[in-house]
């Protein structure tokens, strides 16, 4: 395929000198395989383009190409010139090669020769079988149409250092040892772009050997003449060493192919280039726009967004809705079934306990036996008792009471007559205005069993003689302050005193937290917060 191109490269160049060189760098553009080009600066192309193809028929020497929106820099067009060492048998035909190409721009390239460092090469190669001597060569014939600058100096050829053994040296610096005769001539189709230029650099030998190609359709070369060709040995390793300074292009027209373009606006642009690449402020340039198709337009995904989002939007209100109403349903059925157990509980169950306090209280005043008095006495006050654990159930169950000014109302109740029985002062300090604000069932029941828990235990276990409890709401945080001036904590081995871990337990429940700590004035004081909503 490399071989093709080149000769296609050939003909292009070849006609374009038969015709004349066009006043001006051109662009044609082919899209897939058309043959009819698309001229003009800016062009518009299918979307569903596979391929485009530019021609471009330069004016210059040598350009430089890229296409802006998907090349980041420039794209060099660069092609190879060579130094062959090539081994000839003893009738002087060739039998084997090493060649050594010269490929864009040297390292030390500065515009010119005479400006230029040379970079240094060595290479090691082996002596073919019936090989009996060897010739240099140094062409521009790579492809026909290689344009630029090739310079070689200091050619050596040396057997290969091998143990103590000198090494044996073949050609120094372009010359044979001993020899003061020029072993060098010009050959190629257009010899006279071969030169030798003198040389002020160290081991620059004879001179400085020049190939300035600017023929797009001809080559020129340096070589040894053949009477009086270098002897080698057969199977021995040689040591090659040169300096070379280069910079090569490739002239004519061409043709770079970009493959399936996204959509988008692109350049292309072509930059003239003297001989040895610098930019002659010519060219030419070609504006590409790929279109999107219209599945990938703006306005064709906004319309199908807005459409789907409206059909999104109404799906998803109706099963919200949906979910809602269930919610809803479900949970009204949850408050009317509590709503007839603490009915069913405060009319069965309350007016039987009533029935036997009742009872209990005629037996206990008409019993004259002192134990059977006790006894009776005993069976009123847990029915009394039973009584109101009954009322304080069926006022947690009743989902009329899901207020937190039901909860504190309750509270304060509660308390108080907690007090109230064990004779032991009571001080609350709520809040004068309470907003009515709604509580879940969760909340209300834990919050409730805490403050009933801790005052129970304050009154079981601290010797108190005052229980205070503060109520506050802020923002959305209530909270329940209790404190006593009883002993405070006491612990008994392998025991948790007080069920403070049921109390943490409750506030964690609700996304709260209880803190227990000692009270200033001793005693016990118990915090407890935690969010309404």
């Amino acid at each position: 395929m490399k071989l093709l191109s080149h000769i296609l490269a050939s003909l292009m160049g070849s006609l374009l000198v038969a015709h004349g060189a066009p006043e001006a760098t051109s662009i044609k553009l082919f899209v897939d395989h058309s043959a009819q080009p698309l001229d003009g600066s800016e062009v518009k192309v299918p979307h569903d383009s596979s391929s485009l193809r530019f021609l471009v028929t330069p004016r210059s020497l040598r350009v430089r190409y890229k296409l802006e929106g998907l090349d980041s820099d420039w794209r060099p067009r660069t092609d190879e010139m060579f130094l062959i060492f090539r081994f000839l048998n003893k009738n002087g035909d060739p039998i084997s090669q090493e060649a050594f190409s010269a490929n864009g721009s040297s390292p030390g390239w500065k515009g010119s020769v005479e400006k230029s460092e040379f970079t240094s090469r060595r290479e090691i190669v082996q002596v073919p079988a019936d090989a009996e001597s060897i010739t240099v060569v140094m062409s521009s014939a790579g492809p026909a149409t290689t344009v630029g600058i090739f310079a070689i100096s200091g050619i050596t050829i040396s057997s290969a250092p091998k143990g103590g053994e000198t090494p044996v040296t073949y050609l120094k610096d372009g010359r044979l040892p001993g020899v003061d005769a020029f072993i060098w001539s010009k050959s190629g189709t257009h010899p006279s772009m071969a030169s030798l230029l003198p040389s002020d650099k160290e081991d620059a030998g004879v001179g400085v050997f020049v190939i300035k190609d600017d023929d797009i359709k001809a080559h020129a070369d340096w070589v040894t003449t053949l009477k009086t060709l270098p002897k080698v040995v057969p199977g021995e390793s040689l040591e090659l060493q040169w300096k070379e300074a280069y910079c090569t292009g490739v002239g004519g027209p061409f043709s770079p192919t970009y493959e399936r373009l996204p959509a988008g606006n692109y350049r292309f642009v072509v930059e003239d280039l003297s001989i040895i690449g610098e930019p002659l402020n010519t060219g030419a340039m070609m504006t590409v726009k790929v279109p999107l198709p219209f599945w990938k337009n703006f306005w064709f995904w906004s319309a199908c967004a807005a459409l789907i989002a409206g059909f999104s939007t109404l799906y998803g209100r109706h099963l919200i809705r949906k979910r809602i109403n269930r919610h809803l349903r479900h949970a009204q059925l949850i408050a009317d079934e509590r709503l007839r157990i603490a009915r069913d509980l405060h009319d069965d169950l309350g007016t039987r306990l009533s029935h036997i306090s009742l009872l209990g209280a005629y037996a206990e005043s008409n019993v004259e036996d002192e134990e059977a008095r006790a006894a009776v006495g005993q069976i009123t006050t847990m029915s009394r008792e039973l009584i109101t654990a009954l009322s304080e159930t069926v006022w947690m169950l009743n989902p009329k009471n899901n207020q937190l000014e039901a909860l504190v109302d309750f509270l304060c109740r509660l308390v108080s007559e907690l007090c109230r029985l064990a004779e032991i002062r009571c001080r609350i300090d709520a809040m004068s205005a309470i907003p009515n604000v709604p509580i879940s069932h969760e909340f209300r029941h834990n919050v409730s069993l805490a403050v009933k828990e801790i005052v129970n235990n304050a009154l079981k276990h601290s010797f108190a003689t005052e229980i205070r409890m503060s109520v506050q709401l802020e923002n959305t945080q209530l909270k329940i302050v209790i404190t006593d001036n009883g002993v405070g904590i006491t612990r008994e081995p392998n025991k948790t005193s007080l069920g403070l871990e049921n109390l943490t337990q409750r506030m964690s429940s609700i996304r709260g937290k209880c803190t227990i700590g000692q009270h200033e004035n001793e005693g016990l004081k118990i915090a407890l917060e935690a969010p309404i909503a």
